[in-house]
């Protein structure tokens, strides 16, 4: 078997900018695998079922950890990229979103850049979310993966049917 290589230098560049020290990236799925369509191509919806009686929802003190965690061992990165996936994170609502910029900025450090992604099926968006989305210059990225011609006309509803029944 092949070995995993630790060697910073072989890896190339982590981030956009130029000699920006190691970094990782985490994706953060605040709905977990909750989602109102049915894609036939989506792998994660059948994954609620390995936690029965999970509300789904991160929860905003772990929200706070978890951003704060994340910075802190991003200490000596210029640029941070918070990636929010579920299901469908957008279930969270704007105000979990505008709270995420508001902890961004309590524990970002000086100079620090922050850049958060939304991978969303975008039936949710509203000109509201918009209008936030575009307030930050720290989204960047966003895009839907929603394809309509994926999800059967039955789809939310066997979902749905799927979800009180596990």
């Amino acid at each position: 078997m092949g070995q995993v290589s630790t060697d910073v230098e072989a890896a190339g560049p982590v981030l956009t900018m130029p000699d920006a020290p190691v970094a990782f990236h985490v994706m953060a799925k605040p709905t977990g695998a909750i989602c109102y369509l049915d894609c036939e191509y989506c792998f994660f919806l059948s994954k609620e079922m390995l936690y029965p009686g999970s509300r789904f929802r991160m929860a905003e003190e772990l929200q706070e950890i978890y951003i704060r965690q994340l910075l802190e061992a991003h200490e000596w990165a210029p640029e941070v990229v918070l990636a929010w996936q579920g299901g469908e994170p957008t279930i969270m609502g704007l105000d979990f979103f505008r709270r995420s910029i508001e902890l961004q900025q309590k524990y970002a450090k000086p100079g620090q850049r922050m850049l958060n992604t939304l991978q969303t099926n975008g039936t949710l968006l509203t000109d509201e979310w918009g209008a936030f989305l575009r307030s930050t210059s720290s989204w960047s990225g966003s895009r839907s993966t929603a394809r309509a011609r994926s999800t059967t006309p039955t789809g939310s509803a066997r979902a749905a049917s799927r979800r009180s029944t596990a």
